[in-house]
């Protein structure tokens, strides 16, 4: 058994999760090694690999419910892939950039964001790269 220090993800042998069953297990009984998980290392290593601009007046007017929305996205994505991570978020008056460790979160982000808020949304992949640049607008 497995157990990263840093997020107490489990990993089982088979993959990476959340499971505070299996970790109080793991920790009373000794039985485990300590190592980053891949979400971990990849904000560690400062690996981005997706960036996404929200942005416009919209924005400005409801930013507790925007990010409100970011912190739901995200969690539901680090559920699904544990390397999915936020690697920093930077707030302007008008504009929210957040970065990210996973290309698939940058997206959904910029994808919830206009299902929820409509605005102009536009995605931007790096050719031969797993890389992706997400831009939400409403004014």
């Amino acid at each position: 058994m497995i157990i990263c220090p840093s997020c107490f993800a489990v990993y089982d042998g088979h993959r990476w999760a959340f499971d505070e069953k299996v970790r109080e297990k793991a920790v009373k009984g000794n039985g485990y090694e300590k190592h980053l998980c891949p979400g971990c290392e990849r904000v560690t290593r400062g690996m981005v690999n997706g960036v996404v601009h929200l942005k416009g007046g919209f924005l400005q007017r409801h930013k507790e419910e925007a990010k409100n929305l970011i912190r739901s996205v995200a969690e539901k994505k680090l559920r699904k892939n544990i390397a999915a991570r936020i690697y920093h978020i930077e707030e302007k008056a008008d504009e929210i950039i957040i970065e990210t460790t996973d290309r698939t979160l940058a997206e959904r982000l910029g994808k919830e964001f206009e299902r929820a808020y409509s605005g102009h949304l536009d995605i931007k992949w790096q050719e031969g790269s797993d890389f992706a640049r997400v831009y939400w607008v409403r004014d």
